[in-house]
């Protein structure tokens, strides 16, 4: 269980590390899972949902999974992990919906640099509560399935970063090496461990050469107010805008996060509630058992899987109370439709 002053942490400097969250069998069942998905990826630009990424030799490696709770039964009880989910509650908000899931590989050998860069873009993604002035950010949940050192590309990330309010995106690029950008801190974390971050925290790894395997699972959640006032389609846009997400997503990211609890109860693994602690965002388990476990973000399946080589786009949004810039990044983290960057 979190503490009021490990939230604060958070608050202070966009990161948070929870050691042994996993126990050595949910560890052992996600590397024996993610090693399978891994075998038998397709070639890049086959499937969209197996993104590849180039290292300096020129090779192309894989580097991402998208959307991997519907890849396999661990992926999906990992969603209703007792301390994930106790530090999604105190971190997001008591109305949290799971908003992207994924994950990030650095290859054995040779594992492809995520440069600085912050998931939501930049400068700042959340959405402060008019009345109240609750903020509500935006986090991704990483879960490590193998050590990550100095040697394996752990990441590093800029402490306090997450409150800053312009772009230092290039300042940082020409800082070089990762260890000598003022103020950043490389998180070394092991199997098992849960790192959070701010989707505004700047974070990156370098890429790696003659290393280990390295895979992490990102799970991002939002709390229902941050995606009521951010992420709703505008009805003059019949709802076509890339980043906005119609309530009848939100249910189906629902209906899986019930999935996951009654997958995981039924595995005999522990489960810290029933269903969604808001009754208002309950599913039935009926309904929630008849829907896909793979819900793709609006646009997400209408494009094609991207070359290595192609470059990001950007799309930006925001609202009178949210500050919000979304870049079609390559993330350590960033969900699918909001950021393509990977760490």
């Amino acid at each position: 269980m979190l503490t009021p002053k490990d939230v604060q942490f958070f608050r202070d400097n966009g990161y948070l590390v929870i050691r042994g969250a996993l126990g050595p069998e949910e560890v052992r069942e996600l590397r024996d899972a993610s090693q399978a998905l891994i075998d038998a990826a397709p070639g890049p630009g086959a499937v969209k949902d197996f993104q590849y990424g180039k290292v300096r030799s020129g090779e192309t490696v894989l580097r991402r999974i998208e959307y991997i709770q519907s890849k396999g039964d661990p992926f999906l009880r990992l969603l209703a992990n007792p301390t994930l989910l106790d530090a999604v509650q105190q971190i997001i908000g008591e109305r949290f919906v799971p908003t992207f899931d994924s994950v990030v590989i650095k290859m054995p050998g040779a594992g492809v640099e995520v440069p600085w860069h912050r998931d939501g873009g930049g400068p700042t993604m959340f959405y402060d509560e008019p009345g109240t002035g609750r903020r509500f950010p935006a986090a991704n949940f990483d879960i490590y399935l193998d050590e990550a050192n100095e040697t394996s590309g752990a990441l590093y990330v800029i402490p306090g970063s997450n409150k800053d309010t312009v772009s230092r995106v290039g300042e940082l690029a020409a800082q070089g090496d990762y260890a000598g950008v003022p103020g950043a801190v490389r998180v070394d974390m092991r199997p098992g461990d849960l790192l959070v971050h701010d989707v505004t925290l700047y974070h990156g790894s370098p890429e790696t050469r003659n290393a280990p395997l390295r895979r992490v699972i990102y799970y991002e959640f939002r709390d229902l107010r941050f995606i009521d006032a951010v992420h709703r389609p505008d009805p003059a846009q019949n709802g076509a805008v890339h980043h906005k997400w119609p309530e009848a997503w939100t249910r189906r990211r629902l209906a899986v996060l019930q999935q996951a609890l009654d997958r995981r109860r039924e595995a005999g693994m522990d489960v810290p509630f029933d269903a969604h602690p808001e009754p208002a965002l309950r599913v039935p388990r009926e309904e929630a058992a008849a829907s896909p476990t793979r819900v793709a973000h609006p646009g997400w399946d209408d494009g094609k899987a991207r070359s290595a080589d192609e470059s990001p786009a950007t799309q930006v949004a925001g609202n009178k109370n949210t500050k919000s810039a979304e870049a079609d990044c390559e993330s350590e983290g960033g969900g699918a439709a909001t950021c393509h960057q990977s760490t």
